[in-house]
């Protein structure tokens, strides 16, 4: 499936490269990170091909007057940009807004990009709409689980694809690692998937998995709505109407002063309940047809004159 990339990306002839924009603003972190997770990086304007498709895209589908994130960034140390690529640019090289560069309060790591095509340093944690970018000389192809990412696998019996994430982040943090690689936290349906998950966590022994965290968790798409013992799938079905409801003995406990209203499975696939701020290791679960992949000749964007 050579040439072709997520649906919901559109590709660019002149610049030979897929793009995505997110009109919901975001800090310069997480948008960085949903790019990444993509297989893309965060746009920024670094040759005219580039300027100018982040410009149209900026004129037709994003509010008039914003600006938005990009790529360039100081945050390693105040004052020295550097792109995502890692390249060292020069205040010469961009077309900044007036009296910009300012660094305003000594807190403006970050820039941003306006429909001008006019560069600001802003601050990272105000949240801003951003474009991803990928470029089609990355040669990556789409693979059976329908991503470029080669750590999903499908398992023909449930026809799900799935990843261990070893890399360990909050309940929320692996809600959103997931979503933006186009699945989901797993959902355990029957016992047969169960077992799926019980040999992919195999694989992982505590040698593996690396950090100051539980290595005999890991979460998965479940959590307690109301912090009142009712047990529901991030789809919003109780565990028993998704099919697999079995807690280790012992458990749910709820121990400790914050509460434990996250679900993850030990190494035998059964249900502990967790505390949802806490980091560990978990499982993202995607269908092999979504997000659809497109080809470039059918996928572009179309632009008002």
């Amino acid at each position: 499936m050579e040439g072709e990339f997520r649906c919901d990306y559109k590709y660019s002839p002149a610049v030979k490269g897929w793009f995505k924009h997110y009109v919901i603003p975001a800090t310069w972190a997480d948008a960085n990170l949903r790019c990444t997770l993509q297989g893309a990086k965060l746009a920024s304007p670094l040759n005219v091909g580039i300027e100018t498709e982040m410009k149209n895209i900026l004129r037709n589908f994003i509010k008039s007057g914003s600006e938005i994130f990009t790529g360039l960034h100081a945050t390693f140390s105040r004052g020295n940009f550097y792109n995502i690529e890692g390249e060292a640019l020069q205040e010469n090289q961009l077309t900044w807004t007036d009296s910009e560069p300012n660094n305003d309060g000594n807190n403006e790591t970050c820039t941003t990009f306006n429909e001008y095509g006019e560069m600001a340093d802003r601050s990272c944690d105000e949240p801003r709409p951003y474009i991803c970018f990928r470029s089609a000389d990355n040669k990556t192809k789409i693979n059976e689980c329908g991503t470029i990412d080669p750590e999903y696998e499908l398992d023909r019996s449930t026809n799900s694809c799935y990843k261990f994430h070893t890399v360990a982040r909050t309940f929320a943090g692996a809600h959103f690692a997931c979503s933006a690689e186009g699945g989901y936290l797993t959902i355990i349906n029957t016992d047969g998937e169960a077992t799926v998950l019980d040999k992919l966590f195999a694989k992982y022994p505590d040698s593996k998995l690396l950090g100051p965290f539980s290595k005999g968790l890991a979460s998965v798409g479940a959590y307690c709505w109301d912090e009142a013992a009712d047990w529901r799938t991030i789809h919003g079905q109780t565990l028993e109407e998704a099919g697999y409801s079995k807690f280790r003995p012992g458990q749910p406990n709820n121990i400790g002063s914050v509460g434990e209203f996250c679900l993850a499975i030990d190494r035998d696939a059964l249900f502990h309940d967790v505390t949802c701020h806490g980091l560990g290791p978990f499982i993202c679960e995607k269908k092999p047809d979504y997000p659809p992949v497109c080809s470039p000749l059918k996928n572009q964007y179309k632009y008002e004159v």
